[in-house]
């Protein structure tokens, strides 16, 4: 927090605006949203104290993760004041440790024509855009944001199957492991709000847990799957 925020003088709105790096707009956005109670008055004057400090710092860190307004609220309900602080720590730190990612891997426009034996029409590649693993760049090139997804991809089209059903496994993937991952993470921001003190030993291990826990069960589910399969088949 900026060291202009750390004293119990009260501030003008665009004093802390200025010590916030929050703009005037949206203090009073969040204001009349209920994220922050309204200034103390003095006369006309609305002067913003230590407490609206606090909690801008958790919002703009809540903010830059992607939170909502509703998600910011429901951590002013169950979290205890005390740990705004640290929570904002956490929420700072999330993109970079919580779970690792794959550096992306841009394809060229002209190499785009190649891939899938030359099968991948434009539809097709709109569908596979879609789903959120990869992203057209303004030069028309993709950005593969999971490149060893992609290259599993190229490989099943190599064992002759056709980009629709490809992508058809891609689609049904990422529905299966986004709706894994909202309800993951809504348990882990409930403990996290419930135990802020652990909030940082909670995150660390979030991602190794969530990973591992995709490896060990995919490949027992699949077989449960295919032995059903089979059976039926008798």
């Amino acid at each position: 927090m900026d060291a202009a925020l750390s004293t119990t003088d009260m501030l003008t709105i665009e004093a802390l605006a200025a010590a916030s790096g929050v703009t005037v707009r949206n203090i009073r956005a969040y204001t009349t949203a209920g994220l922050l109670p309204p200034p103390r008055l003095r006369g006309r004057l609305g002067l913003y104290g230590e407490e609206h400090a606090q909690r801008l710092e958790l919002i703009r860190a809540l903010r830059e993760q992607g939170f909502g307004i509703e998600a910011i609220r429901r951590v002013f309900e169950q979290a205890p004041a005390s740990s705004w602080r640290s929570l904002a720590a956490v929420a700072q730190s999330i993109s970079d440790n919580l779970f690792a990612a794959e550096a992306p891997l841009v394809v060229p426009a002209e190499q785009l024509k190649a891939k899938w034996q030359g099968r991948m029409t434009p539809a097709l590649l709109d569908r596979a855009l879609r789903a959120g693993l990869a992203r057209r760049l303004p030069d028309g090139s993709v950005q593969h944001l999971s490149p060893a997804l992609a290259r599993i991809a190229e490989q099943l089209a190599a064992l002759g199957l056709a980009p629709e059903q490809a992508i058809d496994m891609q689609e049904a993937l990422v529905r299966t492991l986004r709706s894994m991952a909202r309800r993951w993470l809504r348990t882990l921001v409930d403990a996290v709000l419930a135990q802020p003190e652990r909030a940082a030993a909670l995150l660390q291990q979030a991602g190794p847990l969530a990973t591992g826990a995709v490896q060990a069960a995919f490949p027992l589910i699949l077989q449960q799957e295919l032995d059903a399969l089979l059976a039926r088949q008798k």
